[in-house]
């Protein structure tokens, strides 16, 4: 969320540091690269941090990886505040050209997407048929909820961080005592401003159609489910064997107790690996030749409707031939990658290849 906001009074100086201080040491100068506004809020955030590592009962552990989240939650809410208004004017932009494109152009981008992507995204492919199938418009009206809710707390946080109530020119929030008392004000903000029925009914509707997905996904993928435990219950013997020893010579001894865990994952991981490769060949083979021809049919006829070329797609094998070429190719392309995308199609579909991955893990092993 959007938690930079432009903030039009500065705190008065004094001899006692505070979140407004920009001094050598002071939270606001650790922050390079930012605005006044944007340092106020990532100390801010790193306060909250601290304050929910200083409650009572959380392990040490996470006590330590709460105090070290600050620093990396700011940079992400930084990266999310530049990077939204650009990906929603995108969004907004492909949305409305996509309702301007004929039907058959459509279909063709769809079908050109199976033949050079199906293998890569075999899973994300399956769960969006799955999503429109099972009722795909309920789930974009529960993100439309959380989102309104979300922008709501993004302008209460805004008017808030503001608020000068005691008008002695210093903002209330840089004044509090305690990061404690931070969270506390942060956390009621967050309570008055969004709506609990809504949300509740959000986040159901989305953990039901994420479970309505992956049972139809574990049905659809059975067999390389199937085939992913059995390679990884006949490998976790001599991985044992061989391993053990290794691990347990690497490990010191008081985490011994960690070499069975780590052996049980990396052969998981194994069979994984192994099962989905053979049913991503399998997957781009069948996605190249359903793509490749879906998409020179629907370019074919097409370019007939517009007056481009006199051809009936019934009476001609120009559209089979070009859907057989794009199938070559579009195997080709994937086949020849191993499943890995060039530069820089790998970083702008790394969201994609994200869901997948995540998409493959839940299918293959949660029950």
């Amino acid at each position: 969320c959007d938690l930079f906001e432009a903030e039009t009074s500065l705190p008065a100086m004094s001899s006692r540091k505070s979140l407004g201080s920009v001094g050598p040491g002071s939270p606001m100068s650790e922050h390079r690269g930012l605005t006044l506004s944007q340092k106020r809020e990532a100390a801010r955030v790193e306060k909250i941090c601290n304050a929910l590592a200083e409650r009572e009962g959380v392990p040490p552990w996470a006590k330590s990886l709460l105090v070290q989240l600050g620093p990396l939650l700011t940079a992400l809410l930084a990266f999310i505040d530049a990077s939204t208004p650009v990906v929603m004017s995108a969004i907004a932009a492909a949305v409305a050209v996509w309702h301007t494109l004929p039907k058959q152009a459509i279909t063709a981008l769809y079908g050109l997407a199976l033949c050079f992507f199906g293998g890569h995204y075999t899973v994300t492919l399956a769960a969006a048929e799955a999503f429109r199938v099972s009722g795909g418009e309920r789930v974009t009206q529960c993100l439309r909820d959380l989102w309104t809710d979300i922008e709501r707390v993004k302008v209460a946080n805004a008017a808030d961080n503001k608020k000068d109530d005691d008008h002695d020119g210093r903002l209330d929030v840089d004044q509090l005592a305690s990061d404690k008392a931070l969270l506390t004000r942060k956390l009621a903000v967050v309570l008055r401003t969004v709506d609990p029925d809504r949300v509740v009914q959000a986040l159901g509707g989305l953990a039901q159609a994420f479970a309505g997905v992956l049972a139809t996904l574990k049905v659809q993928f059975a067999r390389t489910v199937a085939l992913a435990i059995s390679i990884s219950d006949n490998l976790r013997k001599p991985a044992a064997m061989l391993l053990t020893p290794v691990l347990a010579a690497l490990i010191p001894p008081e985490y011994h107790h960690w070499v069975s865990p780590i052996i049980t994952v990396s052969v998981k991981l194994a069979g994984m690996t192994i099962a989905w490769m053979l049913s991503r060949i399998i997957a781009t083979c069948h996605s190249s030749m359903i793509g490749g021809l879906m998409a020179s049919r629907a370019l074919l006829s097409l370019a007939s409707q517009q007056g481009w070329v006199k051809v009936k797609v019934d009476e001609s094998l120009v559209d089979e031939v070009a859907g057989w070429a794009l199938c070559v190719v579009g195997a080709y392309f994937q086949l020849s990658s191993g499943f890995s995308l060039p530069f820089p199609l790998n970083i702008v579909l790394l969201p994609i290849s994200v869901v997948e991955w995540f998409l493959t893990w839940a299918v293959t092993w949660f029950t």
